[in-house]
């Protein structure tokens, strides 16, 4: 169906750019002749705080790499993202009615690292910790 052919592979985003490497590398052994990819949002160069889980910046791969070492890693014959006035035009609101950060590091709120996704992890082990401690206590043992 792809054989000697050339295609445009349309994406949402690319954030690690393992899905999207997988996808060129079927295309390409189908023949593809040549793949350029299209992405509908800008480059994910910075983490989202606020509850998309994006990784840290270091697994990012916008954030690492160049737009000329992405396409070699992806193997796509070119590449394109959608600029962010572009994004933002399309939905024909006003910029400041979107939190942006993962595309431009200007994040609306302050953030605190200890405040992550697992946060609630821990509070239920340190929940659970303390639990065990008041079964067994180990705050003044000796005093009698």
């Amino acid at each position: 169906m792809v054989a000697g052919k050339r295609v445009v592979v349309v994406d949402d985003s690319i954030v690690r750019g393992t899905t999207a490497r997988a996808r060129v590398v079927n295309l390409r052994e189908a023949g593809a002749k040549e793949v350029h990819m299209r992405v509908s949002c800008p480059p994910h160069r910075f983490a989202c705080h606020y509850g998309i889980d994006f990784p840290d910046p270091e697994k990012l791969i916008a954030n690492q790499m160049s737009m000329e070492d992405i396409c070699k890693y992806l193997g796509v014959d070119s590449l394109g993202y959608l600029d962010v006035e572009g994004m933002v035009r399309a939905t024909r609101k006003p910029l400041n009615s979107f939190c942006l950060a993962c595309f431009n590091g200007d994040y609306p709120l302050p953030v605190d690292p200890a405040l992550d996704k697992f946060i609630m992890e821990r509070r239920e082990q340190r929940a659970k910790a303390l639990a065990d401690q008041e079964a067994q206590p180990t705050l003044f043992t000796d005093l009698k």
